[in-house]
């Protein structure tokens, strides 16, 4: 496995394991069971970096454009049907 490779999924752990480690601190530090708004946000950017690094978008990305054209195709036959 290349290095580059090595370090990317190194960050993605990492990142993943801070943004577990501020929602846990976000509910003990007072007032417990309180988690604050820059918290929140902090931790949506680790798991959005955790995920990017791990192609987890792409695969949803494919998913909606496959998902677009099979309604594109179901509108195309729906509209035959109709003018017929």
């Amino acid at each position: 496995m290349k290095t580059s490779v090595k370090i990317q999924y190194f960050i993605a752990v990492a990142a993943f394991l801070a943004a577990v480690g501020f929602g846990i601190a976000g509910f003990i530090v007072p007032p417990p069971g309180e988690v604050h708004d820059s918290v929140l946000y902090l931790i949506a950017q680790f798991l959005l970096l955790t995920a990017s690094i791990l192609g987890v978008g792409a695969m949803f990305a494919s998913q909606k454009i496959s998902l677009q054209k099979k309604l594109q195709q179901m509108t195309v036959k729906e509209e035959k049907e109709e003018e017929q």
